[in-house]
């Protein structure tokens, strides 16, 4: 599954629940792929779409953790350079 630039939407609580969800929705073994914003916190931005999006900002430590929580192991979380800021790539396996 692939949830490109989705994710980053949702706050903390509703990330480890969707994650949750996800992972009951894949059999062992699956492959999950999604990316989040890198930094501390969250905020709203207006930035592209002249419209208000909420971001979650995600540190490679907690993302691991709630990963773990929801039954994903990490298979790597790479941080990429963006544009504006940068963004970790997150491959993760249900186990």
């Amino acid at each position: 599954m692939l949830a490109q630039a989705v994710l980053l939407h949702l706050d903390r609580a509703q990330l480890a629940d969707a994650l949750q969800r996800i992972r009951q929705a894949v059999t062992d073994g699956g492959v999950l792929a999604f990316t989040v914003k890198e930094g501390d916190g969250d905020a709203w931005s207006e930035a592209k779409l002249d419209l208000p999006r909420h971001f979650t900002y995600w540190r490679e430590g907690p993302l691991r953790d709630v990963l773990a929580q929801t039954r994903w192991a990490a298979i790597s979380i790479t941080r990429t350079a963006g544009r504006v800021e940068p963004w970790l790539y997150v491959m993760a396996r249900a186990t």
